[in-house]
């Protein structure tokens, strides 16, 4: 009778083990949004998230009109899943978009722990989520798009406005 109470103990253990392995996390919510503004000669942004220090953003600043980077860099957060920035920047004439990406792939494995290696684990509702194909799994990220809007005789400054979509600013009056 110890025999069989040993073995069932055993196969009990290693099913709720294997079980245990194939739960699936609930999705979190992981809210980022961003803000900018710029002059003759700086631009400066803040983002406000629900990301843990150090998370890893991509911020791109990209010409429209010919469709190529003119600005590039990563962002980290800090212990509140901020980011406050001053960079030397000249906007000129040039038809400008920013982009934010969180991209879960070049995040840390305690921050992959809570969004998943995938993006799995972000919630489909969060402001600029978007899902693809990647390594034949369903990959989510954050998507912001930035509209540099001139404000009509300040031609050298104005403000940037973060959203799921290109803002589409019309003109004429």
């Amino acid at each position: 009778m110890n025999k069989k109470f040993s073995i069932i103990l055993i196969m009990s253990i290693a099913i709720l083990g294997l079980t245990a392995c194939t739960i699936k996390k609930p999705p979190k919510n992981l809210q980022i949004q961003a803000s900018g503004a710029f002059d003759e000669k700086t631009f400066t942004f803040q983002v406000t998230s629900s990301l843990p220090k150090n998370a890893k953003l991509d911020f791109i600043i990209k010409d429209q009109d010919s469709k190529k980077s003119v600005y590039e860099t990563t962002l980290v957060t800090d212990e509140k899943g901020a980011v406050d920035k001053r960079i030397a920047f000249v906007v000129g004439k040039q038809n400008l978009e920013g982009l934010i990406l969180y991209k879960p792939e070049k995040q840390t494995k305690d921050i992959q722990s809570i969004y998943g290696k995938y993006g799995q684990n972000i919630r489909n509702n969060a402001f600029g989520y978007q899902i693809e194909k990647k390594d034949h799994e369903n990959y989510s990220y954050i998507k912001l798009y930035g509209t540099f809007i001139k404000y009509g005789s300040l031609l050298k400054g104005g403000d940037v406005y973060f959203d799921e979509k290109p803002l589409k600013i019309e003109i004429g009056g």
